[in-house]
Parts: C-alpha cells; structure tokens; sequence
C-alpha cells in the first residue's frame, strides 16, 4: 500500500498519476554501487521467487530500516522485534513495571514520528508519576501520529491518526485535502513549536486521554 492509512491513499494517487511516478511495490534496496551509480534491488514476485535487479540513478534518496538500538534489541526488555514492549496505552512495560518506553524504541504500534513522541511524552510522564506513587495509570495513549505529506509546492496533506487507522485531525477540515494552511505549519509553526517546545521540555497543547 502506498500509506498506512487507507482514506490517504486516494489523493496521494491523484498525485502519482499526476507525477507519472511508477510505484514498484515489494521491492528492497540491498546494496549500492556510488562510484557507479547503480542500485541493487531484490524484488520479490507474486510466485514468492525473488530476483536481483541493478537500476542506474542520478539522485537516490534512501531511508533505512527501522530498528531498535542493540542495547536495547539483545535486552530482556526487548520484544521480538527488538523494541522495548510495552502495554500500547499505557506505555508501561509489560513485564517490568518500573520501566516505562516512548519514541522510536518503544513497540506501540504507531508511526514514528516526532508528533507521536509528544503526545507519549505527557502520558509517560503521568504515569510514571503514577506508579511511583502507586496509584492507578490513568493516562492513555490513543496512538495519534502527523505525518505532514508535501504533494506540490506550497501544499501539504496533513495526516493525523491514530491505532488502526482512525483519523484524528486537530482542524474540523477535511484532513485528506492538500492544503495551504498545512504548508504553513509544516513549514513555520512546527520548526518553532519543535525547537521552542519539545527540546526545551515545554508541551502546550498534548493532553493524554484518561482511563475509565
């Protein structure tokens, strides 16, 4: 699937077509010949078989794999994929209960993005202050995520959601249109609120759901 979340995938289409970009699905980068440029792909068949292919290329634009840190992969607290495992809503681990996870490492099922950190941020944080006390976690994540997709010069769809897949917009706007509103934040309010806020431990704005 071209995104993670089905109501996107139309209009992100529109944009394919419109590009007369070719989508080659089931396909992995395995090495790279820089002084040749040329990329090699295993490409994988409807039949299971699976191929090597070189292409040529001018300008490649890779993004790697995403896994866990070693120390944290070959660790007790590691689930079987490498990443710390915790109760999704809680973000408490499972079989430690005073260790808590948040960010890329953590295996909640949500997009890794910085906006979903933000959100894991307050509930950790309440949480942790919870069990320290020993009271009742109450604090829960919904798996919000943004990911702010530019489509043309000037504008962006901004997909905001959350576990499978429900959509979470924070505007009462059709959140699948491309739009001008979006290229703003993305590209003024959000460098702001990431250097001004997140890394300088400040949140205004991300208000953890509560556990009845």
């Amino acid at each position: 699937m071209l995104f993670g979340v089905a109501d996107f995938v139309p209009p992100l289409m529109e944009y394919v077509r419109r590009y007369h970009a070719k989508l080659v699905f089931n396909s992995n980068l395995v090495k790279v010949d820089g002084n040749k440029k040329i990329a090699y792909f295993e490409n994988k068949g409807n039949d299971g078989t699976v191929t090597l292919e070189a292409k040529p290329f001018d300008m490649l634009h890779v993004t790697p794999s995403q896994v866990a840190p070693d120390f944290l992969r070959n660790s007790p607290l590691a689930d079987a994929g490498g990443f710390c495992k915790v109760n999704e809503k809680t973000l408490q681990h499972t079989d430690y209960p005073n260790v808590f996870s948040l960010g890329d490492a953590c295996s909640s099922p949500n997009t890794k993005t910085a906006t979903a950190a933000r959100k894991q941020i307050v509930v950790v944080a309440e949480n942790l202050l919870a069990a320290k006390e020993d009271r009742e976690l109450t604090a829960f994540y919904d798996g919000y995520g943004a990911c702010p997709l530019t489509v043309e010069n000037g504008k962006v769809i901004l997909a905001e959601f959350g576990f499978g897949g429900k959509l979470l917009p924070t505007f009462p706007l059709d959140p699948t249109v491309p739009r001008k509103l979006n290229w703003f934040l993305k590209t003024t309010v959000f460098p702001w609120i990431y250097w001004n806020g997140m890394l300088k431990g400040k949140e205004w704005f991300a208000c953890p759901g509560k556990l009845r």
